[in-house]
């Protein structure tokens, strides 16, 4: 291929990546968007904060904390080398829709709304801000297993918890 053909090919992509991105600019209120980069980090709770609130394992299981950033973290259930399940809080702050599913929940654990998600997961919502949740890998954890690892985080530390600005306060 001749350099000229490359330049013209380089050149014409290059213009419809531009044209594309105009184009669909008027319609940016349809295309994903909102991350926890638009949420000011005075106002999230570091992901390292969590860590000392998720339950301790019983014996012959281990926790493996797997994800740690801000407004999140996660942890691996493991009996052996099998994964039983998947240990969450999330900072809603991050993402408000995440809230909206407990709006509608029938259920209580704790003192807080309950939601199950599918046959694998559970979910609560604590202090209408943090979401925990329990998610069974395979056949690891039934739902009354889940709502006993629910029960074991440190739910009241979790209540308590605030983000940096607003712990000065």
């Amino acid at each position: 291929m001749s350099r000229a053909l490359r330049w013209v090919l380089g050149l014409g992509l290059a213009a419809v990546v531009v044209i594309g991105g105009l184009l669909l600019l008027p319609f940016h209120d349809w295309l994903p968007g909102g991350t926890v980069a638009d949420v000011p980090t005075a106002l999230v709770v570091n992901g390292s904060a969590f860590n000392r609130l998720f339950p301790r394992p019983e014996t012959g299981r281990q926790l493996v904390f797997t994800q740690e950033k801000r407004g999140f973290a996660e942890a691996r259930l493991k009996q052996g080398d099998a994964v039983l399940g998947l240990l969450a809080i999330a900072d809603t702050t991050t993402t408000p829709e995440a809230r909206s599913k407990f709006e509608a929940a029938r259920e209580q654990l704790a003192g807080w709304p309950l939601v199950e998600q599918g046959e694998q997961a559970s979910a609560l919502l604590v202090a209408d801000r943090f979401q925990v949740k329990v998610i069974g890998q395979g056949g690891g954890l039934d739902q009354e297993q889940r709502h006993a690892l629910l029960e074991d985080f440190d739910l009241r530390g979790l209540a308590a918890l605030q983000a940096p600005s607003l712990a000065g306060r």
